[in-house]
């Protein structure tokens, strides 16, 4: 408990500044809320710092004062998940908004270093000019952090360049509950960041120190139990050349079983699968648009690319063309392209840019996703839970990640935000369909919102115990956004 709010916001202000912290009641109820169905508590304040050492001091304020920090990476008004949302009273808003440098672009060695406050409309495009991109999540929106976006494990198109489940996350540096600033990876020395750079180090290798790599526990923590302030992510050289390819069938085995292919002699850069409604939003931008597209298309789709670099590029794709055919021709399927021409262009715009606003909010103005990992095999299992609840209505994502060996399965739920009655019916059906994924071997990686409970009752308790004592080593105080996961007392 605060006893002395004005010594508070005295020291919040020595810190950072009077201009950088902000009582107004119109900001602070906007961070009370977002657009998921978790309820938040008005913060006491917001306060942007604009480096490691401020955002240091503000922890160790937090642990000195017993009062709740909760890290926001971006200013955004399509949050959704709740994860950022104050859940105690006393909790602030550390809003890293304006800690916005790219701090180094590393061509040869495919890395760059970002702040949290970069976002994608912001570093895409200096990527291009420089030949290189980012491993993107499907479509992004243009004001999300790319930082916070690669912390929180979604994941990225091309399952190739997928080797571990942290990518494309390198290199952290990370302030603990503690108010402890740390470098994890190569970063952590021997020698400053600059020494380092100097020398031609990049803080590519994400392990270590030692043989404790703890970038794994900052990643999906939601931020309770670090401070990211800087990280580097992998880049890939921009092909010279690329062709789409748009294949869609009836039947989803056929689709899983081309993809399974395709990735296993790893042939293609982008792969995934979408059905008829979920490409529809990403290729058209109003409602009526999608309505009359989805009819043209058949449930399933799979999107694939071929690349090439550099003089060769052309043959690259030749030989690749072959093999892929060969394939099919064993496989022995069928496959259609759609009624309605779609350009190689449509197709890659929203594979190499981000997005003014969610995809997913075009059709009906608000979403709820539910997202899980599974294998190969239990992925149509998955599928017929979900029409039989929601009697095909709803988008479907097929990623497969991890060079394959799991594939990252989401659902979207569109719906109008002002039908009270839809909006009920969709929490309700929310909770008790993803406890029947669950029970069938869903394993939700990314909890979030109303079924975080959920999620966490299907684990032991021996589990939740473990995850309680990693979170008092590193938070002993619990002052970073409490109430995420299943740290709740």
């Amino acid at each position: 408990m605060i006893m002395n709010n004005d010594n508070f916001l005295q020291n919040l202000t020595k810190i950072c500044g009077s201009q950088n912290v902000s009582q107004d009641p119109k900001d602070l109820k906007e961070y009370s809320k977002d657009l998921s169905f978790i309820k938040g508590k008005s913060p006491l304040c917001i306060v942007w710092p604009s480096n490691s050492q401020q955002v240091t001091n503000i922890v160790k304020l937090a642990n000195e004062l017993k009062f709740y920090i909760i890290p926001v990476s971006l200013d955004s008004k399509f949050k959704h998940h709740g994860d950022s949302l104050p859940k105690k009273d006393n909790s602030i808003i550390l809003n890293l908004s304006r800690m916005n440098k790219v701090l180094s672009i590393d061509r040869k060695n495919r890395v760059v270093m970002v702040e949290p406050g970069v976002s994608f409309g912001q570093l895409v495009p200096i990527l291009k000019k420089k030949g290189v991109r980012l491993l993107l999540p499907l479509n992004p929106t243009a004001s999300r952090s790319v930082l916070a976006t690669a912390l929180e494990r979604e994941p990225i198109t091309i399952p190739r360049y997928h080797w571990d489940s942290s990518d494309p996350l390198l290199c952290t540096e990370v302030v603990f509950g503690t108010g402890d600033l740390f470098r994890t990876g190569t970063a952590a020395g021997p020698g400053t960041i600059k020494q380092q750079q100097k020398m031609g180090q990049a803080q590519v290798n994400p392990m270590g120190p030692t043989q404790f790599s703890p970038f794994r526990i900052i990643q999906g923590a939601q931020g309770s139990l670090g401070v990211v302030t800087w990280a580097t992510l992998k880049l890939e050289l921009f092909p010279s050349t690329q062709k789409v390819y748009h294949f869609q069938s009836d039947n989803i085995q056929n689709l899983l079983d081309l993809q399974y292919e395709l990735l296993k002699y790893r042939l293609c850069d982008e792969l995934f699968i979408l059905n008829n409604l979920s490409l529809a939003c990403l290729l058209k931008q109003n409602p009526q648009e999608i309505s009359e597209l989805v009819g043209n298309f058949k449930r399933w789709n799979l999107i694939y690319i071929l690349s090439g670099r550099g003089p060769l590029a052309k043959d690259k794709i030749s030989y690749l063309e072959g093999d892929v055919d060969e394939i099919k021709a064993e496989l022995g399927i069928n496959l259609s392209a759609p009624k309605v021409e779609i350009s190689d262009k449509e197709i890659l715009h929203f594979l190499n840019e981000s997005c003014e606003k969610p995809w997913r909010m075009r059709l009906k103005g608000a979403y709820e996703d539910m997202f899980f990992l599974t294998s190969f095999e239990k992925i149509s299992k998955f599928i017929s839970v979900m029409d039989a609840n929601f009697k095909k209505d709803f988008g479907i994502y097929i990623q497969p990640i991890n060079q394959g060996t799991s594939y990252h399965i989401e659902f979207d739920l569109y719906y109008e935000p002002e039908d009270k009655n839809v909006v009920k019916t969709i929490k309700e059906k929310i909770l008790s369909v993803g406890n029947q994924l669950m029970d069938k071997g869903a394993f939700f990686s990314r909890p979030y919102g109303i079924w975080t409970k959920d999620v966490f009752s299907h684990h032991s308790a021996e589990t939740i115990d473990a995850l309680k004592k990693v979170k008092k080593i590193f938070d002993p105080n619990n002052v970073l956004n409490p109430g995420v996961l299943c740290f709740d007392d």
